[in-house]
């Protein structure tokens, strides 16, 4: 059923080029700039949902928006789905209603936030910039929701802030660790392997929530580079965070369907080392050495030899 989760996922796919090459995406979309770009990923999936599950996807365009831009959106349904580059670039421009409907979308879908999970921090800036410019060139009275996205402090004041902390040399304060666990959600990935990896000169016991979210990144992050800083601050923690909890998480995720997550689970108790050494937990490593996805396999072999004595005993 199509509605605005749905949406959102399929938009969160499409991006996927944009996340590995932006300019390049761009192109092969066939738009010219940023805001087209966005509208048109933001609007593909209506697109395929009109033709397959017209009701839904109308309806789902109306809790979102109203008005002479979402009817002309769905006029022109049918021939968008073939040329919506074209169209979109071209009526963006010339449209009034259309932008205040595609604004509405973009905003409601998190369509920003889609578009900067996976991007690091100079291109990040470079999209914040880039926007900012192409809706510029549109009446002060337009874009409005959009501007005060892109002029939101937060956009880059979290990432420098969490990188200040350096400073403290792992005394953080109560304030200092909810920036981190803040951060560790943030939509850009850069922001989240920089908290993830702050955490990790932590001196201190984290609290319990502190762990959980870390761990979350550490299995479940879109962003390789973010799940190993993850990873890694977990297994500078190990002596006061490992928990018979923790490890038996771990070990029941070494059985996830998705390999991913099997890879990560296996890597991060590959940084508990000895600590990850229980029987239960060598057999599961020893059988995934056998697994059909070949990152799950090294990373289980990388786990076994870090636990060391106590995975040669147990074999």
């Amino acid at each position: 059923m199509f509605d605005q989760e749905a949406w959102r996922t399929r938009i969160a796919e499409r991006l996927n080029g944009f996340a590995r090459n932006p300019r390049q995406d761009i192109q092969l979309a066939g738009t010219s700039t940023v805001l087209a770009y966005l509208a048109v990923r933001t609007l593909e999936p209506f697109l395929d949902a009109f033709q397959q599950e017209p009701v839904a996807a109308v309806m789902t365009l109306a809790e979102i928006v109203k008005g002479a831009g979402a009817d002309q959106i769905v006029r022109r349904a049918s021939q968008m789905r073939f040329q919506v580059a074209q169209l979109i670039e071209r009526e963006l421009r010339t449209k009034p209603d259309l932008r205040v409907a595609m604004e509405q979308l973009i905003v409601t879908l998190n369509v920003l936030h889609l578009a900067r999970q996976r991007l690091n921090s100079s291109r990040d800036e470079w999209l914040r910039l880039t926007l900012l410019h192409e809706i510029d060139t549109f009446g002060s009275n337009e874009f409005i929701q959009l501007r005060r996205l892109l002029h939101d402090p937060g956009w880059q004041s979290r990432y420098e802030t969490i990188r200040s902390l350096r400073q403290r040399n792992g005394n953080y304060s109560a304030a200092d660790l909810v920036l981190l666990h803040d951060g560790l959600s943030d939509s850009a990935s850069h922001v989240r392997s920089a908290a993830a990896r702050m955490l990790g000169h932590f001196a201190g016991t984290p609290p319990n929530p502190l762990v959980k979210a870390l761990t979350k990144v550490a299995l479940y992050d879109c962003d390789l580079e973010t799940r190993y800083a993850a990873a890694r601050t977990l297994g500078a923690l190990r002596d006061r965070i490992a928990s018979p909890q923790l490890i038996d998480h771990l070990g029941r995720c070494l059985g996830d369907d998705d390999s991913f997550v099997r890879s990560a689970a296996a890597l991060i108790l590959g940084q508990f080392g000895e600590l990850a050494g229980t029987p239960t937990l060598i057999e599961q490593l020893t059988v995934m050495i056998n697994d059909e996805d070949a990152y799950a396999r090294e990373a289980a072999a990388r786990t076994l030899g870090r636990i060391g004595m106590a995975a040669a005993s147990g074999a």
